[in-house]
């Protein structure tokens, strides 16, 4: 999953130049991300895991990291993925 948000985050001039080297664990708002790029992010991320993230994890801190953005699509993805079986 990690390498799918890198691919997107390339789509966007703020991240596109870290996407592929920054570790997980790094800020991405000291890295370059903007409120807007963030909710750009946010749009192509729905649209690639075909989710929709729940208002309660758009947060700053969601967007603060590459591992934390795994962590919350791998939690939507698996209970959408339950719900569905």
């Amino acid at each position: 999953m990690q390498e799918q948000i890198r691919a997107v985050m390339k789509e966007f001039s703020k991240l596109s130049g870290v996407a592929g080297d920054i570790s997980e664990d790094a800020d991405l708002w000291e890295a370059g991300m903007d409120s807007i790029t963030s909710v750009q992010l946010l749009l192509r991320l729905e649209e690639r895991f075909q989710t929709e993230l729940p208002d309660s994890v758009l947060t700053r801190e969601t967007f603060r990291s590459i591992g934390s953005l795994t962590e919350a699509l791998s939690a939507q993805v698996d209970q959408k993925g339950s719900r569905a079986s």
